[in-house]
């Protein structure tokens, strides 16, 4: 099923046409979610086959100067997170996605994780593109967690299995939606 629904969403994205408007709005949507605002160290990613866009959101923090900015590098199953001051020393890397080069910190030094994905629901799980990188990743991370999409990779709910996270927030042009648990509550 998670297949199925992974070759839908990703031949949508690929004609999608309103990507960097919409990522424009997300970049601002993250400005308003305090735990970005008060954080010091927030880990992102560089867009890969029309995901959303967040080097504006990047290129923004980069002026400030105020947080320190990490994108992820693959290393064999795992994610690494390495500290950069610009877009610029990002290099071709895993599946030509743009990685950086350097020391790897501790994921522990992260406060926020932005974390794409092909889908999300309410709940505020994730349909990834299937190589368990970021579930890996997240498994035992406490920084706050939160996904972005566009609107229309925002589902009422997907299959899920035992590895995969939770969100705390999810955030698409239009939305900031916190997660519902299991129970029908408000994630805590």
């Amino acid at each position: 099923m998670k297949d199925i629904l992974r070759k839908k969403f990703l031949n949508i994205r690929k004609k999608y046409k309103n990507s960097r408007q919409e990522s424009v709005q997300i970049a601002r949507n993250l400005l308003l979610v305090p735990e970005v605002r008060k954080s010091k160290a927030i880990l992102l990613y560089y867009p890969y086959k029309n995901e959303v866009d967040i080097r504006f959101f990047a290129n923004y923090l980069f002026r400030r100067g105020d947080k320190f900015v990490f994108f992820p590098r693959v290393s064999g199953e795992n994610l690494e997170i390495i500290k950069v001051n610009s877009l610029y020393e990002l290099e071709k890397g895993f599946a030509g996605i743009k990685e950086p080069t350097g020391t790897p910190y501790s994921p522990e030094v992260l406060d926020v994780v932005i974390v794409p994905g092909v889908a999300f629901d309410f709940h505020g799980y994730r349909l990834g593109y299937g190589g368990g990188f970021y579930d890996r990743f997240l498994k035992d991370l406490s920084a706050f967690k939160i996904g972005v999409a566009y609107d229309f990779q925002l589902v009422h709910e997907l299959p899920r299995s035992e590895h995969d996270v939770q969100m705390d927030l999810i955030i698409t042009p239009s939305k900031i939606v916190k997660p519902k648990t299991e129970k029908g509550g408000e994630k805590s």
